[in-house]
């Protein structure tokens, strides 16, 4: 079993009200910002720079974590609007999402063949090892306990199978938006997105931050920077539970 209180956790920013007040409360702040910030315009609508970028992400997410057999289960933790899950669309799949708002966009996209479930990320409510691919996307940094949710995906996965992470390189993240808010013509591309020290983001990320996260947890096995190494923007992992 896996030892919760001895998980290390990422400095993050001091906690909000909300995150103090209970899961009730963290409930309703996360459907504020599920409302403030519509996933499906930053998917579809966003500028085509943004696009390509997260286009480039999903790619990396599907490469890593492709089940090898035909009859594999994914679970996606945090699953959005289904615009991941739908990849996966010859296995069988589960999502779960702890905004109510989400999972009816997931519903509406993948119609009845995936299983949705409304739960929080550091309390998945299934026995260990069932599922052969379980993906977790830009979420820890969303979460109050990263460390816990990083615990959770390891203990529900098979001991075959794979867990893939991805996460926001915060500080690059930032420089990009301001270097582009700094000139009038480029600005545009910012649309759709949050400014600088995203409000939803309760932790700042990096891979540094991912390597804390998982130590005693899990093997970072792979590593995929986008869109390139040279400019990480994301980091897409691959983990091996221990």
């Amino acid at each position: 079993m896996i030892d919760r209180e001895r998980q290390p956790r990422p400095v993050g920013r001091e906690p909000d009200d909300h995150v103090r007040g209970g899961i009730r409360d963290v409930m309703e702040w996360n459907e504020e910002m599920v409302r403030r910030y519509d996933i499906e315009r930053f998917y579809e609508r966003s500028h085509p720079l943004i696009r390509w970028v997260e286009s480039r992400r999903l790619k990396a997410i599907v490469a890593l974590a492709r089940p090898a057999g035909h009859t594999a289960s994914v679970l996606e933790v945090g699953c959005g609007a289904g615009h991941v899950l739908e990849r996966f669309e010859q296995w069988s799949r589960t999502g779960v999402d702890l905004s109510v708002r989400m999972l009816q966009k997931t519903r509406r996209r993948l119609g009845g063949s995936v299983r949705l479930v409304h739960a929080t990320a550091d309390r998945l409510p299934f026995p260990d090892s069932c599922f052969d691919i379980v993906v977790c996307t830009e979420v820890l940094e969303h979460t109050a306990d990263p460390g816990g949710v990083v615990c959770e995906l390891a203990r529900v996965v098979s001991v075959s199978g794979k867990v893939v992470v991805s996460i926001p390189n915060e500080r690059n993240v930032d420089r990009a938006k301001r270097a582009l808010n700094s000139i009038p013509g480029l600005r545009p591309i910012l649309r759709n997105l949050a400014q600088t020290d995203n409000e939803w983001h309760l932790h700042r990320m990096d891979l540094a931050s991912l390597r804390t996260l998982t130590r005693g947890v899990a093997r970072i096995e792979r590593v995929r920077a986008v869109p390139y190494r040279l400019l990480p923007l994301r980091y897409v992992a691959l983990l091996r539970c221990l």
